[in-house]
């Protein structure tokens, strides 16, 4: 085992990230974070940040932007997460992953007094990605928000701008399960004289982004204000287009409107290649169509089977996996009836587990099979298609990972 991977499993080990352990590993708060930043000489001071949280599309909303500032010549830092098969995922400048010696170097140096002050491995990766952003003497620093957004670890940053991409109901055991509650958490990153951009109009959820932009005397956008059409782009689903708009009014508001169209059309082009972002409507095959998308809650679902529903096939099989938290009932009701369907889940210690996802299946009118592994499952898709058949693999990001090569 290299040192870089023992020091990953090293982190593991002792600081289990939320992917893996589930709320045991969450540690809202930021005083935490607040201390580790200024313990490591406060590397997010004089820092350009561009902060993008929300329910779902925060992620390829985030790649999206570091990936247009770089076809702008920026030098542009991205912090994401989770990642599907290398902790550096993360942490990336450009096209490029955190170098592994840095990661080593960094948890080495720096254990000590995280293990003491009992920090969450989260908070680790976001103090690594600032400290390593200053280094690197970025123009610019996309983060992602982790979870929620007035208690999360990355809410310590005064960025240029505050992105809320939607609200829907995920990590309602944290946030609340109610609408309202959710976007309340959200709409914690809005702050004083920063502009925030609202991705998608709600009419439950918008009076409270209006009002918090209110108090912290804030400009307040909405994306479909300013956005009026779609931008031309290789983008094919309908979801992707809405995380698109976001990012292209980001842009707007951030370069008041000089962003030109042609630099935003190659950005959005080349941002596979400008980021890494795998795993969002991820064509895997042709013959039979392979598709694979990290898409795992309720919204996120809605999204993708309107375009599952679209594609012309003989069959659709979908190979599904779910971690805990999620509400199976709901999201299995959104499937077509016709489909088969061949679950399993993904290997890790959160994943939700194959008994209790067969008692809720038996109540179902679908045409099913549990199998012991991802993998296993997506053998017998294969083997079971034909060329004219449609797979779609889904669920998680782990289930993805599974069958995605790094």
């Amino acid at each position: 085992m290299t040192q870089y991977n023992s020091t990953i499993q090293w982190l593991y080990d002792q600081i289990p990230p939320y992917q893996h352990k589930g709320g045991d590993s969450y540690k809202p708060g930021l005083s935490r974070i607040k201390n580790f930043l200024k313990f490591l000489g406060n590397p997010q001071s004089n820092l350009k940040f561009i902060h993008v949280g929300g329910t779902n599309g925060k992620g390829s909303t985030s790649h999206m932007i570091s990936s247009i500032l770089q076809e702008s010549n920026k030098k542009v830092g991205l912090f994401t997460s989770p990642h599907m098969f290398d902790f550096r995922e993360r942490i990336k400048v450009n096209s490029n992953k955190i170098e592994k010696q840095f990661v080593t170097d960094f948890v080495k140096k720096n254990k000590g007094y995280f293990l003491s002050k009992r920090n969450s491995f989260f908070e680790i990766s976001f103090a690594m990605a600032v400290f390593y952003f200053k280094l690197q003497k970025v123009d610019y620093a996309v983060i992602e928000v982790g979870l929620g957004g007035r208690l999360d670890a990355t809410n310590v940053i005064y960025p240029l701008l505050s992105i809320i991409t939607n609200i829907g109901y995920d990590h309602t055991k944290f946030l609340g399960n109610k609408i309202t509650s959710i976007a309340s958490e959200k709409a914690g990153i809005i702050k004083k004289n920063i502009p925030v951009l609202i991705g998608e109009k709600n009419q439950e959820t918008d009076k409270f982004f209006v009002e918090k932009a209110k108090r912290e005397s804030s400009k307040i956008f909405f994306a479909e204000d300013l956005i009026s059409s779609d931008i031309e782009s290789d983008l094919k689903t309908n979801y992707q287009k809405k995380n698109e708009r976001t990012a292209f009014a980001a842009m707007q508001i951030l370069f008041e409107n000089k962003m030109v169209t042609e630099i935003f059309k190659e950005g959005i082009s080349n941002v596979n290649k400008n980021t890494l972002l795998r795993g969002r409507w991820e064509k895997v095959s042709n013959n039979p169509l392979i598709i694979a998308d990290v898409a795992h809650n309720e919204e996120g679902f809605k999204e993708v089977v309107s375009e599952i529903k679209k594609i012309k096939s003989q069959r659709k099989i979908f190979v599904l996996g779910f971690v805990k938290d999620k509400p199976i009932e709901k999201i299995i009701k959104l499937f077509p009836k016709e489909g088969i369907y061949l679950f399993s889940s993904p290997k890790i210690s959160r994943a939700f587990s194959l008994e209790r996802l067969n008692l809720i299946l038996k109540n179902t009118d679908i045409n099913y099979k549990i199998f012991e592994s991802i993998e296993e499952a997506y053998n017998k898709a294969l083997n079971y298609a034909s060329k004219e058949d449609f797979i779609f693999v889904g669920g998680s990001n782990f289930t993805v990972s599974e069958i995605l090569n790094p």
